[in-house]
């Protein structure tokens, strides 16, 4: 067993059969890459940060990336089919944190798709604002959850 994970099991006091490892992301739609979708670590997930960039906005850096009502519903699905893979789901997500690239303008759309997703009970959330390296990405989404 690598450090890390140890180190991992040892800080929240997990015994050695405890679930630590690497997951696998749910690709967006038409992208053949796969990129570590987060670690979980107990009963705990820790998602890495998902964007929801059209496909062809990642081969051609002038094409419509889609806005930030379409990028936050693909990156929400994405999550969503990461957690139900697990056995858990959105309605235990503990905490979300949301990047965006233009959060005076565009935090009320990305509120909207957001509600649909989180209707009631909502995690915790932390919203910001970020420069990304490509123009076509308007927001990113990572989060923490509980997996039973």
């Amino acid at each position: 067993m690598n450090k890390r994970r140890s180190f991992m099991k040892s800080a929240v006091g997990l015994g050695a059969g405890a679930t630590v490892g690497a997951m696998a992301a749910a690709a967006a739609p038409g992208d053949k890459t796969s990129a570590p979708g987060g670690i979980r670590v107990g009963n705990l997930y820790f998602s890495s940060g998902l964007t929801g960039v059209r496909p062809e906005a990642r081969k051609d850096p002038l094409a419509f990336g889609g806005d930030i009502k379409e990028q936050t519903a693909t990156i929400l699905k994405a999550h969503k089919a990461n957690l139900e893979a697990m056995g858990s789901s959105l309605e235990k997500v503990l905490k979300v944190t949301v990047f965006m690239a233009d959060v005076k303008t565009e935090k009320g759309a990305m509120n909207e798709v957001y509600a649909q997703y989180f209707p009631k009970d909502a995690p915790a959330r932390s919203a910001f604002g970020v420069q990304f390296p490509d123009t076509a990405t308007r927001v990113e989404i990572e989060l923490v959850a509980w997996v039973p």
